[in-house]
């Protein structure tokens, strides 16, 4: 006889068959996760799907087609309406059977009201994010020249309106439904949202408090933030709800920053860095394997070490690797083949991304007398789907 076990926890329906079939869906039905046969599916609000597995320590992450991802979301609807009538708990099974009623159509057209909040796709968001609520302060990146990222490149930088931000929040509610409780906090959008006008920012913060009460998280860079913002815009940011900021660093070294066209200079990093941590902002810092190719291999991996070992990183914090993607049609794979910094395999930046992780702790141990007490962790922008 099949064990069944059901759960409603946080906003989230789960109903798991035999330890082996678990399906997990928000309580208006939308399929989150779907794990089988030891492989797990993934949806995201847009109603891309991804398949995640591990091949001994490395996670293998595959994009699914429409097909594929169809047949995967019938098989999981059917699974919870068949489970419906065999778990006791009369709330579960009552959800259960409301879920079953969904299917890949339904599923479709709520992907289709969800780009219509967002006039378009959500670039990307950082995976300790993927359960926040999306909110568009600002549209696009007001950058945007970096010769590896694409991610902009079809969208013009704008700032809403702080009334139409309102409506803002008002249609993401809508949208979501009874699903707005499995939310656990606001990420604020796109790049660099907390880089706009300050009155617009705060007023735009108490708004999220009132609507939503939840922590609230961004991008920022580390670039054009510090020539706009200081300590006393910061601290202000922290008093109206900002928890966490997240900075697309790539590389502690000047000649790979250099290549990337992210005109930043480290001190100014370093000291952006430790003043948001002195005002009581967490932050997540991101580091690209494989910035700088073989030619700045050895450069890319000591800077970096030694630029984080001398930020206030504490508990909160996280840093992440992320392998380099090389897109043909950027800059930065022509200015690789007119360098000849030899681009890195996937395999390579695997063996990269494990330097960086002990570079990063022993050099950090070195300097301040202790270990590093921030997660160092692997981030695929293939899962940065929302």
């Amino acid at each position: 006889m099949a064990a069944i076990h059901g759960k409603i926890d946080k906003g989230i329906l789960s109903v798991e068959r035999n330890s082996r079939d678990v399906v997990t869906f928000d309580l208006e039905g939308r399929l989150i996760y779907y794990t089988t046969e030891g492989k797990t599916y993934r949806r995201s609000l847009e109603n891309k799907f991804i398949r995640l597995a591990w091949d001994g320590k490395d996670r293998i992450v595959e994009d699914m087609d429409e097909e594929q991802a169809s047949t995967l979301v019938n098989e999981a609807y059917a699974l919870a309406k068949e489970l419906s009538s065999s778990v006791d708990d009369k709330d579960i099974a009552e959800a259960l059977v409301h879920v079953g009623e969904r299917n890949w159509d339904w599923l479709v057209d709520d992907a289709r009201k969800m780009h219509n909040c967002y006039d378009g796709s959500i670039p990307i968001i950082p995976p300790d994010q993927y359960f926040s609520l999306y909110l568009q302060l600002s549209r696009g990146c007001a950058w945007n020249k970096c010769t590896f990222c694409k991610l902009y490149l079809d969208r013009q930088y704008e700032v809403k309106e702080i009334g139409a931000f309102e409506n803002h929040l008002h249609d993401i509610r809508a949208f979501f439904g009874k699903g707005i409780e499995s939310r656990k906090g606001v990420f604020i959008g796109d790049a660099n949202a907390i880089n706009v006008d300050q009155k617009v920012l705060i007023s735009a913060l108490d708004m999220i408090k009132k609507e939503f009460d939840l922590p609230v998280y961004s991008f920022v860079d580390a670039f054009t933030t510090p020539k706009r913002k200081n300590m006393m815009h910061y601290e202000e940011m922290r008093r109206h709800g900002l928890k966490r900021v997240y900075i697309g660093l790539e590389s502690g070294s000047t000649k790979v920053l250099h290549l990337l066209n992210k005109l930043m200079n480290v001190s100014e990093v370093l000291n952006m860095v430790n003043n948001l941590k002195m005002s009581g902002i967490g932050v997540g810092l991101i580091i690209m394997a494989g910035a700088g190719g073989h030619r700045y291999w050895k450069d890319h991996v000591e800077e970096t070490a030694s630029i984080l070992s001398q930020m206030d990183l504490s508990r909160g914090d996280m840093i992440y690797l992320s392998p380099m993607v090389e897109y043909d049609d950027l800059e930065y794979s022509k200015i690789a083949e007119e360098q000849e910094l030899g681009i890195l395999t996937d395999e390579e930046k695997k063996k990269q991304a494990d330097e960086l992780s002990s570079a990063i702790k022993a050099t950090f141990q070195d300097v301040n007398g202790k270990p590093l007490e921030v997660p160092v962790a692997r981030y695929d922008l293939r899962e940065a789907i929302y």
